[in-house]
């Protein structure tokens, strides 16, 4: 009797995985040019001839979740939630995501990408912005990316985009209408896109009500690798609001600030951006700007299949809006 030529018999013959035979027959990326030669030649030897759907893999059978251990934090909620949507779909589709957070030390030393990234994946999802050197080696990967909530302007994958130009300056606007004109911020704009835009837009909001921007109120309470601590030095005149680069900076900024015998917002009012979980369980409850977890992953997907589909489009940038929930941390001065 001939032996049943399946997808398997070619893996076991080249030693690679299942999933990667799939893709080569399949025409689909994710594998070398030279791989899919190997697997096309070793197919036609053996007599390999396409199966009926059931003995074939799903177009899309493996994904990686790549995201810097500082924003993977079990008290920020932000990218944690992203990904837990996005692999409750996957699930749905019976496809596998692996999540690979990549820490201090991985992400100083670019080489060991390769060692992290050890199966031949479909497709990867970038959460959050990796250092330059780091970044360039994924950029470097023969297999679609899709990049969450950062860009630099010449990417060359499809992104998800936060407005957060638009969100800083509507916060900034928020504290204005209740009568602040002193407003400082929180948040080193050379750390990221995501707060670097926030800055610009706290600014531009500043610049057009004539009022004042002063350096000693742009304070830091954090470090790049994710690290919280207390504000030192301290400004010799406090303003009346902060604007917070993200909930966990408002709660660090509020921990010293009730040490200082100053309250919120009895004295200082602060508005923070994300809308964690951190912002109910704050006293008093945090002002922040609300980013649709679950919408920022179901667009991601959607660009993720797209590029699956259509390998050689242009790239997509999907730009979402934001808003602000109001709690109790800003208190009105009109």
């Amino acid at each position: 009797m001939t032996k049943h030529v399946t997808m398997q018999t070619i893996a076991d013959a080249l030693k690679v995985s299942k999933v990667s035979v799939s893709k080569a027959l399949n025409g689909q990326p994710g594998v070398s040019d030279e791989l899919r030669k190997q697997i096309l030649l070793v197919a036609g030897q053996v007599g390999y001839k396409k199966r009926p759907e059931t003995e074939r893999l799903q177009p899309a059978a493996a994904f990686a979740w790549l995201c810097p251990k500082r924003y993977f934090l079990k008290d920020e909620q932000f990218y944690t939630s992203i990904y837990y949507y996005v692999n409750k779909k996957l699930l749905e589709r019976q496809q596998r995501l692996d999540c690979l957070v990549i820490n201090a030390r991985e992400e100083a030393d670019p080489t060991s990408l390769a060692e992290t990234l050890q199966c031949h994946y479909t497709g990867i999802f970038i959460a959050g912005e990796f250092k330059a050197a780091y970044y360039k080696e994924i950029m470097a990967l023969n297999v679609p990316l899709v990049g969450l909530d950062f860009y630099h302007g010449n990417d060359e994958m499809d992104l998800v985009v936060i407005d957060n130009f638009n969100a800083g300056y509507a916060v900034t606007n928020e504290l204005l209408r209740a009568g602040h004109r002193k407003i400082g911020f929180v948040g080193d704009e050379s750390q990221s896109m995501s707060i670097c835009d926030r800055f610009f837009g706290y600014l531009k909001a500043l610049k057009l009500a004539g009022q004042p921007v002063k350096e000693s109120w742009h304070l830091i309470n954090n470090d790049k690798e994710g690290r919280y601590f207390d504000i030192n030095p301290l400004p010799s005149e406090w303003p009346t609001a902060f604007v917070c680069h993200c909930d966990k900076a408002a709660v660090q900024l509020l921990q010293q600030l009730q040490q200082l015998g100053l309250k919120v917002p009895a004295n200082i009012s602060l508005i923070s951006f994300d809308n964690t979980g951190l912002a109910e369980l704050m006293s008093p409850k945090l002002s922040s700007v609300d980013i649709d977890k679950k919408k920022i992953a179901l667009s991601a997907l959607e660009l993720m299949d797209y590029r699956l589909a259509h390998p050689e489009t242009p790239f997509h940038q999907i730009h979402l809006d934001t808003r602000i929930v109001r709690r109790e941390s800003v208190r009105s001065l009109n």
